[in-house]
């Protein structure tokens, strides 16, 4: 249907049942494949083997410098939302780094955090679209 957008996870059970599933508005659905895209790596989506980005790709190089990662990130975001994300055009794509440790069965663990923070307009409305979502890559250990 044109114009509804429905909220993620698709619970399955409701369309088996000839449920109404939820809807969402525009701005969070354009948030959902924001989150798809960069959690999904290239080839996964077999209807699409374009769809993803190349972050899973870089997941585990530890010696990339920050600069290099940045610049890859934000360079493989802006071409998937270019190709898969229609509804906005986008004006920037902010990366930040940071690390974050974790003790886990007494084990001290860190984590790289990736925020991606996205600045874009809504074709439709013209109004402004903000996106900040961050993930973790990298998982390093030490005791």
């Amino acid at each position: 249907m044109k114009g509804a957008f429905y909220k993620l996870p698709i619970d399955f059970g409701s369309i088996v049942q000839k449920k109404e599933l939820e809807k969402t508005s525009l701005e969070h659905s354009i948030a959902q494949q924001i989150i798809l895209l960069a959690t999904t790596t290239f080839g996964e989506c077999k209807f699409d083997e374009t769809y993803g980005s190349k972050i899973w790709e870089i997941d585990f190089d530890l010696l990339m410098n920050e600069n290099t990662l940045k610049e890859i990130i934000s360079k493989t975001m802006k071409q998937s939302l270019n190709q898969h994300e229609e509804r906005i055009k986008v004006i920037d794509i902010k990366i930040e780094l940071s690390e974050t440790k974790f003790l886990v069965k007494d084990v001290n663990r860190a984590k790289k955090r990736v925020d991606i923070i996205i600045e874009a307009t809504v074709k439709s409305t013209n109004r402004p679209f903000d996106f900040r979502g961050y993930f973790f890559v990298g998982p390093l250990s030490y005791k």
